[in-house]
């Protein structure tokens, strides 16, 4: 797709606003305890509330609104019952679509152990 437009690249923009609003929300979220589906129902909450629809499940039947993976898990993991614990590396990767723009980012949430629960620090993959 081409944006050709400042209209086009308006809707893009917006698109690409609510993935990161939702990205940061669940990235907040992210602290040993926590499960991967109740982060992914953070993203879906957000993505709801400004209109938006999880690309993955509308594109490619994919079974969740957003991929988190973790440790060794490359990308694309689906969200479930695993429970997040010090030291994990969490990936959190999230596509949305606002009308009929598609925008994608992720970002990375490392636990560290010698921090207090709940904070954890963040960095863009992309």
């Amino acid at each position: 797709m081409s944006i050709t437009s400042p209209e086009q690249l308006d809707k893009l923009r917006s698109c690409g606003k609510i993935v990161a609003k939702a990205l940061r929300a669940m990235a907040a979220r992210v602290a040993p305890g926590i499960s991967t589906s109740e982060l992914a129902e953070t993203g879906a909450r957000i993505l709801a509330a400004h209109g938006a629809h999880s690309s993955p499940p509308m594109v490619y039947n994919f079974p969740a609104d957003v991929c988190i993976s973790v440790n060794d898990e490359v990308v694309h993991g689906i969200p479930g019952d695993r429970i997040i614990q010090p030291g994990d590396l969490v990936k959190l990767d999230l596509t949305a679509e606002k009308d009929g723009y598609h925008t994608d980012s992720a970002l990375t949430v490392e636990v560290s152990p010698s921090i207090q629960p709940g904070i954890a620090r963040t960095r863009a993959l992309c």
